[in-house]
């Protein structure tokens, strides 16, 4: 009687331990999606905007050009830090949502996020964000009214959705531009163009002078011109470009 007495003892405690392992499993196994980081949408903005025939993807509602920056404040809270245009210069909005209103409106496959029924982004087709890269990198020009001088701004900072950089001296008006587009609606590329004229001229049909395309997953890009000269690096531990690196022959 005793043997028994104690095995169902040791059986109500080892479901009991059973329990509380399961609980802790199911706790320990919440999945929860990594939000956090800078999106924008300039790929999807383009798309609809441009003037191409070939590129342009017709809607009944275009979305704004928005970026949006989500961080995680604590365990059930993310602030949305939500910016307009080009560079994110305008703010439109800094607002606190619930995981929950997060993991109901936002759907997220891989670095791209789709928007919807959040403030701002009430659109009936989602808001289509990309998570930005960053890259650092440099634009060189010649002084042409001092011969063979060049001028050249360092250590500057964009990202590939849509960020820009410029020189704008007396006289010398550049612009460069690193993009993620789809071309022809297909083919995925990261594109680096250069603009004579100042940043905030170029928009979403302004014609570059020149430009080059790469790989969208691509960590190095430049452009040389002769007159105008531009390199880009992605910024990750260990990254090196020619602004933080001697290349002088020793």
């Amino acid at each position: 009687m005793r043997y028994f007495v104690a095995l169902i003892m040791a059986t109500s405690l080892f479901i009991s331990c059973n329990k509380n392992s399961d609980k802790k499993t199911n706790s320990e196994e919440k999945s929860e999606i990594e939000f956090s980081g800078h999106y924008d949408n300039f790929l999807q903005y383009w798309l609809e905007n441009t003037k191409t025939d070939i590129h342009r993807v017709e809607t009944e509602e275009n979305h704004r050009h928005l970026s949006v920056n989500i961080k995680e404040t604590n365990s059930d809270e993310y602030s949305l830090e939500i910016r307009e245009g080009r560079n994110g210069k305008t703010l439109v909005e800094s607002i606190v949502v619930t995981e929950n209103d997060l993991t109901q409106n936002v759907k997220k496959i891989g670095d791209t996020i789709y928007v919807s029924n959040l403030k701002h982004f009430e659109n009936k087709t989602p808001y289509k964000f990309i998570k930005t890269r960053k890259f650092s990198g440099w634009i060189e020009v010649p002084l042409e009214q001092y011969g063979d001088s060049t001028y050249r701004k360092s250590n500057l900072e964009i990202h590939d959705q849509g960020g820009m950089a410029e020189i704008d001296i007396d006289g010398v008006q550049y612009t460069a531009e690193l993009t993620q587009l789809l071309f022809g609606k297909r083919l995925a590329i990261m594109k680096l163009a250069i603009y004579n004229m100042p940043l905030d001229r170029v928009g979403i049909n302004s014609r570059s002078i020149s430009y080059t395309w790469s790989n969208p997953d691509s960590k190095r890009i430049g452009i040389n011109l002769r007159k105008v000269v531009s390199g880009w690096t992605f910024i990750e531990p260990g990254y090196i470009n020619s602004d933080n690196t001697n290349f002088k022959k020793k």
